[in-house]
């Protein structure tokens, strides 16, 4: 595994670094989290591709994200405090295997300090109050998020993952950890991912040439070909 620091999650050295390669929080789009290839395979290899030689619209989040991402570091804050582990945040996760890579919500490292290793990391989720209720009675992982937890694992090679469940109004049963360990699954989607990323080399300019030609260098009348024929133009078929 490769540790990538020095930039910050969200800023754009950061989104240039996730656009080109498949990351963990998109695994579910290759496979899901019941073990099936996934009907997006084919769209988010295709935006992956053309995203290497143009800047496409990225998803800027909504609500839910934007709760997440404020209620983020009391999580981090508390799981430390609640457990006494050094966590340390870093900007993306990379595989030995191939391109593809992650952004944990922090690395847990032994008690060395600063001269210590990796050993496992964290996953935070801040949900609603409803669905934080329902996650704490069934105490499993969710299976949307199985893709993204086991795909930390996978590209980390770490053994277990913490799955950190943290909603400020379900006090006092706000917080919840959940083990999650590396299984049939991780390997299952490790080679899902690897094949993915083997694929998206080779088609990448495939991708790119079809999309050239249906939006860049397709001629503007061939976009209209029924008003042009109404206008009695001729345009190519």
């Amino acid at each position: 595994m490769k540790i990538i620091t020095g930039i910050h999650q969200g800023h754009e050295e950061w989104d240039q670094l996730r656009a080109v390669r498949p990351t963990a929080s998109e695994f579910g789009k290759i496979l899901t989290g019941g073990g099936k290839a996934s009907g997006q395979r084919e769209a988010y290899m295709r935006r992956l591709a053309i995203s290497t030689k143009y800047d496409l619209p990225k998803w800027t989040g909504n609500k839910w994200t934007d709760r997440g991402q404020a209620l983020e570091p009391e999580a981090r804050d508390r799981f430390r405090e609640e457990t006494g582990f050094n966590v340390r945040e870093v900007a993306f996760i990379q595989s030995d295997h191939c391109m593809a890579g992650g952004s944990p919500d922090g690395l847990i490292y032994d008690m060395f300090g600063d001269l210590g290793e990796a050993v496992s990391g964290i996953e935070i989720k801040c949900f609603n109050l409803d669905k934080h209720l329902s996650i704490l009675e069934k105490g499993e992982l969710p299976t949307e998020n199985i893709p993204q937890v086991h795909g930390h694992l996978w590209l980390s090679g770490f053994d277990a993952w913490a799955f950190v469940l943290y909603c400020p109004e379900a006090y006092p049963l706000d917080f919840k950890v959940i083990e999650v360990r590396r299984n049939a699954y991780t390997e299952q989607l490790g080679e899902h991912v690897t094949q993915f990323c083997a694929e998206l080399i080779e088609r990448t300019p495939e991708f790119l040439e079809e999309f050239e030609a249906d939006h860049i260098h397709k001629p503007v009348l061939e976009c209209m070909p029924s008003i042009c024929r109404s206008l009695g133009m001729e345009v190519a078929a």
